[in-house]
This record gives structure tokens, C-alpha cells and sequence, in this order.
């Protein structure tokens, strides 16, 4: 089973046929390349995976924008993966500037798609290295707002979300990665309680196939990796405990 589209971003009306901004594949100052100053602020006070999770999500709602534009599975599946390494980082082997041409994501839909996936997977590493993921996080908020025709539901959601996040995944100065942060959480609909995570990301788990996704770990190669437990089933016991112990 892959990665569907959130029933929040579904639900808009942002798959626009019309390109209706410029683009320059090149330019990284110039629009739809720059930082939001503002939520790059908030983000930086959250947990390093919840600010992870906020870039993978913003980026569902960029690559959902060309849903009518580009047929590509791949990044769904590169989502799909990022996702699970919010869980572990050796859930995936990602890394979108080797895994593809850039010339074969150039122009003004390939392209915001390519930005968009980056941004998820520098958030990730930036997460994983004990960085800032609020960056590249922010990237993509503005990026989103930029590309989307109308981002009135896109910012709606954004500020919800971004509320909850701070409310339940506040950066912890003694601990900065903090706690899985399931994709449920993304969803204004859904009743957010903190005590469902275990049973959450282990439906999660459950659904990924990582022999239909090029980008998921083999359980054998996770395991030479260093992964500790049973590969796709998680213990949030044992993730405290790991966290706790660096």
C-alpha cells in the first residue's frame, strides 16, 4: 500500500492546470526559493522531528498542487520514505540530488517538486545531525505559498497545524529530537492524543512494503546499520530510552 493523499489537502481545490508564476530553476534568491522568515522562527522552538514532519507535509501539499500535471509515483514514495525516517533515519537511504538527473526535474512543475522533496530530506538530515530542520522546513512553506494559485487553505492549515505542533512537540533544551511525531498529527481532523503514538507509527509501519519502494531499507540492511529491535515495529519505550542515552 502507498502513501495517500491527506483527505485535508484532497478536500482543497489547489490541482490548478495553469502555471501562474515565473520560475528560474537556477536563481536561489529568486521566487520560490526563499525562506519564510517568520514560521522559520516558530519552527526552530519546536522538537527537530516535529519541524521533520511539518517539511514532509508541507511538501504533500506542493506535490499534490501538480496532481493534475505530473503522474510521477516517485515522489510519493520519496514522502512515503521520509515519513518513516522520522521514525529512524534508517528506515530510508534518501538523497534526491544522487537518486535523480536534475535535468529531468527542471522547469516550473518539475522542478517546485524537486525543491519541495529536498527540502524534506535536508530537514531529515538536519534532524538526524542534531541541527536546525526549521530551515528547510520553512523553505517549503514558502515554497508551497508561492506555487499554490490560491494558498488560502494551504496557510489555514499551516497555522492550525503549526499551533498543535507547538502545543504537543515543544523543542526540549535537554533533548532536541523529541518524540516520534506521527502523521496523524498533520491532520487538523484528526484528535490528536499523545498515548496513540506507539500504536500509530506501528499502523504506519505495518503499511509500508520496502519491496514496492525503491527508497525503504531492507530489515537486513537497517540491521547492519546499527538497528536495534526488530525492524518496522516500533517501541516507544525504546526510542526514549536511545534518546536519553546520547
Amino acid at each position: 500500500m502507498g502513501l495517500s493523499v491527506p483527505h485535508y489537502i484532497r478536500s482543497t481545490d489547489i490541482q490548478d492546470t495553469v502555471i501562474r508564476y515565473e520560475w528560474d530553476n537556477w536563481d536561489p534568491e529568486g521566487p520560490g526559493h526563499r525562506m519564510d522568515e517568520e514560521f522559520c522562527k516558530r519552527l526552530e522552538n519546536l522538537s527537530q522531528r516535529a519541524a521533520f514532519a511539518y517539511a514532509i507535509a508541507t511538501a504533500e501539499w506542493i506535490v499534490y498542487r501538480y496532481g493534475r500535471l505530473s503522474d510521477d509515483p516517485l515522489p510519493w514514495q520519496y514522502l512515503e520514505a521520509a515519513w518513516a525516517q522520522v521514525i529512524d533515519i534508517r528506515y530510508a537511504a534518501l538523497s534526491v540530488e544522487g537518486d535523480a538527473n536534475i535535468n529531468d526535474w527542471a522547469g516550473p512543475i518539475r522542478r517546485p517538486i524537486w525543491r519541495a522533496i529536498l527540502y524534506a530530506e535536508y530537514a531529515g538530515f538536519e534532524a538526524h545531525d542534531d541541527a536546525l530542520p526549521s530551515d528547510p522546513a520553512a523553505r517549503n512553506v514558502g515554497l508551497a505559498q508561492y506555487i499554490i494559485t490560491d494558498p488560502t487553505p494551504f496557510r489555514r492549515w499551516s497555522e492550525q497545524i503549526l499551533e498543535r505542533l507547538e502545543t504537543h512537540y515543544p523543542m526540549n533544551p535537554e533533548e532536541h529530537l523529541g518524540e516520534v511525531v506521527p502523521r496523524e498529527a498533520l491532520d487538523p481532523d484528526f484528535n490528536l492524543r499523545i498515548e496513540q503514538t506507539e500504536s500509530l507509527i506501528n499502523k504506519f509501519l505495518a503499511g509500508l512494503d520496502y519491496r514496492a519502494n525503491p527508497f525503504l531499507n531492507l530489515p537486513e540492511r537497517m540491521l547492519r546499520q546499527g538497528f536495534e529491535g526488530t525492524p518496522y515495529v516500533f517501541s516507544i519505550e525504546e526510542d526514549r530510552r536511545h534518546r536519553f542515552e546520547w
